[in-house]
């Protein structure tokens, strides 16, 4: 009879494990560590068999023995990563995939695997190089080709998504992902039919797939059928309850057809994104509790528009017996320290990226300490449970009273005429976000009607660009003022927002300057706007006209009537 060796053993074994019988392959895996208690393949492969069997812990420490036999062998390195990563231990596992890699520059699981890790850890920017890498070596790989389009389409690339999706789905056609991220890349192009047509086609092909149902509802919306909208958004929540961005898109559904209460419970489930705002050392939650005479901490939002919006709010929390902490942007402070006095107001410290920011709390007080905490965001699910409830609401904001009367000098050096702090679009320029913004051309009555003086508020990069083409194009008269930051310095901002008469713009930052210093704001966008939640007027903002089209129309009617009620400030 045959001695057992290592290896014969090890073969056995192996067979089992990859046949699924865990139970017998264990015992085999143990025989060959008895015979040679340092045999890496050994150690490694029983590792990760208690890592299936559901003993991670156990399991990792056989990976890393084998690891430190053999530190150069990718598989032990990606097993040990994948581990790892099972037990939340991300920087871990990232620091294991970047030594397989290192191992093998070329091989394109390490790849794969360093590439997936980052991209489920939020760096999106990261993954994206790396799958641009494995491109390279796997130039005609299904998964990898869908999978880098949808770090694209996240970084505002969509043009070039759109070409690897083509290329995916010649390749793939029965790739129920690709026909779905495809049919969301249609709605940027405003061609809701034939998004339509291929949500349907990978709805034919799975029917329990939420994203497609969850795509349908957003052609509905642009569509300003919310009754259908809705309809499919309850659906997609059916097949997929735990996905935080279709209950968030869902939220702002709901917001729209007035639904304001169910609305903002729903928008909560942003917490739960992987692009959130992660918070260390925060106290506990406030969830509604009586205020009187207790600590509060409001914090800051990822947006600077959301951060002057969910202000509105903190007078509430002041009228309750608070007294409240604010944190908010550098940008901001200030802003918030004269308009909110009797608060104390503190810049964040923000870490990460914007696809995994950082903010951590070892600068609040501890004497007296703060008894709760709560997102700015999170306010209007507390405070603000209908229309109603916004009626009381005033402005908020106070600009400075010196840069004021600075502007307002400059100001009168103008021709006569109403003077309009003018804004087409926002900083960030991608191609659904653009839906909801115009060109300068779009704005010729606006902007070449000598009675009516045109001031740029427009910030971002780019802006000075698009002026001097409009200029050649057409004449455009739009008053640039020297000197004037319009990015960065809020106090700027905010000084030539209450000089002008009004301000034309669209969803943006200024729309919240403007109304929360009750100045008169036209805003432009696209129905339906869920902001509105269904009256057709900003509940809580009442200098705030909205003006809005169907998004496959032009801006033609809506730039008229905004240009005809700009003559009567």
């Amino acid at each position: 009879m045959t001695e057992a060796t290592p290896q014969t053993l090890l073969q056995e074994a192996l067979q089992k494990h990859r046949a699924g019988d865990l139970v017998g392959a264990a015992p085999l895996y143990q025989q060959v560590l008895k015979l040679s208690p340092h045999h890496p393949d050994a150690l490694h492969l029983l590792g990760f068999l208690l890592h299936q069997a559901g003993q991670s812990g156990e399991g990792l420490k056989l990976v890393d023995a084998a690891v430190a036999i053999a530190p150069l062998h990718t598989d032990f390195r990606g097993n040990q990563a994948r581990i790892l990563l099972h037990l939340g231990r991300e920087a871990d596992a990232d620091k294991a995939f970047r030594a397989a890699l290192i191992a093998a520059p070329a091989n394109p699981d390490a790849l794969l695997d360093l590439a997936a890790a980052r991209r489920k850890g939020g760096q999106v920017v990261a993954a994206t190089k790396l799958y641009a890498r494995l491109l390279c070596l796997t130039p005609a790989d299904p998964a990898t080709l869908l999978a880098q389009s949808g770090n694209l389409i996240d970084l505002g690339r969509h043009d070039t998504a759109g070409a690897l999706l083509r290329k995916c789905l010649l390749l793939a056609p029965a790739l129920i992902e690709t026909a779905n991220s495809f049919a969301f890349l249609q709605i940027t192009i405003r061609d809701l039919d034939l998004a339509r047509t291929w949500f349907r086609r990978t709805l034919a092909a799975q029917p329990l797939y939420a994203a497609p149902h969850s795509g349908l509802a957003e052609v509905c919306f642009f569509e300003n059928d919310l009754e259908a909208c809705l309809r499919h958004s309850e659906r997609a929540l059916e097949l997929a309850p735990d996905d935080p961005q279709i209950h968030v898109r869902h939220g702002f559904r709901l917001l729209a057809a007035g639904h304001v209460r169910e609305g903002w419970q729903e928008f909560e489930w942003r917490l739960k994104r992987a692009d959130r705002i992660r918070r260390e050392g925060l106290p506990p939650r406030w969830r509604g509790e009586p205020l009187a005479g207790k600590h509060i901490l409001v914090c800051a939002e990822e947006g600077v528009g959301d951060e002057l919006l969910y202000a509105s709010m903190i007078p509430d929390l002041v009228a309750a017996g608070a007294a409240v902490v604010i944190e908010c942007a550098p940008r901001l402070l200030s802003v918030f320290t004269r308009s909110f006095p009797g608060c104390a107001v503190h810049p964040y410290k923000r870490e990460g990226d914007r696809f995994r920011p950082v903010h951590r709390y070892d600068w609040l007080p501890k004497d007296p300490p703060i008894d709760y905490a709560i997102d700015a965001g999170s306010l209007p699910s507390i405070l603000r449970p209908d229309v109603t409830s916004y009626e009381h609401q005033r402005p908020y904001l106070t600009a400075d009273a010196e840069r004021v009367m600075e502007m307002r000098d400059r100001l009168a050096a103008l021709p006569p005429g109403p003077k309009v702090g003018f804004s087409w679009r926002s900083k960030e320029v991608a191609p659904f976000r653009n839906l909801y913004y115009t060109g300068l051309s779009d704005w010729r009555a606006l902007l070449t009607d000598p009675a009516i003086q045109v001031v740029s508020m427009q910030y971002g990069r780019g802006w000075r660009e698009e002026i001097a083409a409009a200029q050649k194009a057409f004449g455009a008269r739009i008053h640039v003022l020297a000197g004037v930051d319009l990015t960065d310095d809020f106090e700027d901002i905010f000084a030539l927002g209450a000089a002008v008469d009004g301000i034309v713009c669209p969803s943006t930052t200024l729309v919240w300057v403007g109304a929360g210093l009750g100045r008169p704001v036209m805003e432009f966008g696209v129905e339906p706007h869920f902001e509105l939640m269904g009256t057709g007027r900003h509940p809580g903002f009442p200098t705030v006209r909205v003006f809005t089209k169907p998004v496959t129309h032009s801006w033609e009617a809506v730039t008229d009537a905004i240009t005809d009620a700009v003559k009567t400030l």
